[in-house]
């Protein structure tokens, strides 16, 4: 009997191994190779052989075609990956701020179900002084003497092997194909051996071109197709040798005997430029050659093989995807879609209500040089927007894909409709003034005057638009702005029913917002209200501070005053304020030394 016992115990045991194993929650490991183009890839058309073990990846697994990061830089787009927000949102927008923490990120949400999380970054602006590193057990910086690709594989292999036996997620961060492009012999020649011009095995941008400040590249007009086909050589050199190291960490899984059960993601925070719109490198333009980016799921067993999506998805799409792909629900807000749906064959994602950008819609924004830009791509239109000039450009990406013709002037309709998206999801995101003009029958004219500033305060006014009666934005005439971009007027405006200016005021902590409202050519004292109180102004123009205010962003407070009127509210975004991020001279003097800051 004692032996029939013990037997039946050992089988049973067995069968829960068994069942145990087969249980057992996937690992993940995130793959980032930072300033990684998708077409220098094999597996995504390139002629040259760059990419073996990428390729391989993609071969087995699901590899999507057209991917758009929310950045065109480093720490807003990996920010992003890790939050499913945008650097709006996220915060972590310049080289001096940090991520916010009134929020998740995958990490955190990983790390509460018991998972072992580890990230090996190589990036300055990846430093724990920027917030990337929350919900990371482990996080390991660029050490003092560098790390390329060969050591982060032995770094990430080595932590990997110590949580094996537990549920972890990897966050491997590979940085050799961005600037400078140094690739060790062979791979420093492997491309352009018979290359006899002036630029040696490597190159750094300062280092031939030391007059080249922010976004002044004019003389990078004397390098001929040679000098660039040689540049783009080196960093080919780079991705080769970048490329043996992440098949060193695929097969370490697998020798670790993990493999199966690893959801492996590859994917990059942003592309790199050529000189394809007369400039070079990252974080000025938001172009395609910046913005696209690979993005490969692996999952053998659970994902299908030799899968390629043509379908349009973004960076924030990733997160949700993770965590339905291990079991994981959230109640957190996730501006990316379950590409899970996509991943399998099996249709589109289920809509999504509370996000702002429809899923078919990729929204970019975050500059790290020149000014502002905010850019969105649907399917086949592209539009950016500069923040500063308000300049447009539009793109048929399939008549054009190289986006080398604006036709913003040519196509209104379209225009309009990425612009009516765009802005109505800026101002949802973004600390918000309104003013809403209700007229009579008699068709009265309102007038208006806002500035920023203060004394020596000087705030701007960045972004405005109309809305009509029904939320659609409308073109109501000529608007008169200051060269400082601090004030917006506009006179003899007809409105039949109501009119909402809606706009976005940047200004130092003391500097108010003053308003100078009129009413068929006089001062609107008596017909002017603030926010739910409905409080009038004592005199005629005044100021305002931003205050926190309840009311839907469109609809404004309830009940109305009776018209004619001006009723004023503003609406603070939960995603409000930067932080700065607390950085010491050594990682300023890094930051110096990429142009990132000055």
């Amino acid at each position: 009997m004692k032996i029939r016992f013990g037997l039946a115990i050992a089988v049973c045991f067995v069968a829960v191994l068994a069942c145990g194993t087969e249980d057992r929650p996937l690992n993940v490991l995130i793959i980032g190779v930072d300033t990684l183009r998708p077409d220098h890839l094999g597996c995504y058309g390139y002629e040259r052989n760059t990419s073996p073990a990428i390729d391989k990846l993609a071969a087995e697994g699901v590899l999507l075609e057209n991917t758009i990061s929310q950045s065109p830089w480093t720490l807003p787009s990996f920010s992003s990956v890790f939050t499913s927000l945008y650097p709006s949102q996220h915060g972590a927008m310049s080289a001096v701020s940090r991520m916010r923490e009134s929020f998740p990120t995958l990490g955190t949400i990983l790390k509460e179900h018991g998972y072992a999380t580890g990230a090996i970054v190589n990036a300055t602006v990846l430093r724990p002084e920027y917030g990337v590193n929350r919900g990371f057990d482990y996080y390991d910086p660029t050490p003092p003497q560098g790390r390329r690709a060969d050591g982060t594989t032995v770094d990430v292999l080595e932590w990997i092997n110590e949580h094996k036996d537990q549920p972890f997620m990897m966050f491997a961060h590979y940085f050799d194909p961005h600037e400078p492009y140094a690739p060790l012999p062979p791979y420093d020649t492997l491309f352009d051996a018979g290359y006899d011009g002036h630029i040696g095995n490597a190159f750094v941008l300062h280092d031939y071109f030391p007059d080249v400040v922010g976004m002044d590249f004019e003389n990078l007009r004397s390098l001929d197709e040679n000098d660039w086909n040689h540049i783009r050589a080196l960093y080919d050199g780079e991705i080769v040798y970048t490329d043996k190291a992440i098949a060193g960490l695929l097969s370490g899984l697998s020798e670790l005997g993990i493999r199966d059960n690893t959801l492996v993601i590859l994917l990059s925070d942003h592309g790199e430029e050529f000189f394809e719109h007369e400039g070079f490198g990252h974080g000025h333009t938001l172009f395609g050659e910046v913005i696209r980016v690979p993005l490969i799921f692996s999952l053998p067993g659970r994902l299908p093989d030799g899968m390629r999506v043509s379908r349009q998805v973004r960076l924030i799409d990733v997160m949700p995807t993770v965590l339905d792909l291990i079991g994981i629900n959230t109640d957190a807000h996730l501006e990316g879609v379950n590409l899970m749906p996509v991943l399998t064959g099996n249709g589109e994602p289920p809509p999504t209500r509370s996000t702002l950008f429809p899923q078919n819609a990729a929204y970019s924004e975050g500059m790290l040089q020149g000014t502002e830009r905010k850019g969105i791509t649907a399917q086949p239109w592209k539009m950016i927007y500069d923040l500063r000039s308000r300049d447009e450009m539009l793109f048929n990406l399939e008549q054009d894909p190289d986006e080398q013709e604006n036709i913003a002037a040519h196509k209104p309709e379209a225009l309009a409709l990425l612009e009516d998206m765009m802005f109505r999801s800026l101002f949802a995101m973004t600390d918000t003034w309104y003013i809403e003009m209700a007229g009579t029958r008699e068709h009265e004219t309102f007038g208006i005057k806002i500035t920023s500033a203060r004394g020596p305060g000087i705030g701007r006014i960045p972004l405005f638009k109309f809305f009509d009666a029904s939320g659609h934005m409308v073109d109501i005439g000529p608007v008169v702005t200051s060269a400082e971009g601090h004030m917006v007027a506009i006179e003899d405006i007809d409105v039949e029913g109501s009119l909402t200016l809606a706009f976005i005021a940047e200004a130092p902590g003391a500097v108010p917002v003053n308003f100078d409202l009129r009413l068929d050519g006089e001062p609107a004292i008596g017909n002017t209200y603030f926010g739910k109180t409905l409080k009038k102004p004592a005199q005629m123009p005044f100021a305002l501070k931003s205050r926190r205010n309840t009311a839907p962003l469109r609809t404004g407070p309830s009940p109305k005053p009776w018209p004619p009127y001006f009723l004023i509210w503003h609406c603070e975004s939960e995603y409000r304020g930067e932080i700065r991020a607390e950085l010491d001279e050594k990682i300023k003097g890094e930051l110096r030394a990429l142009g990132y800051i000055q």
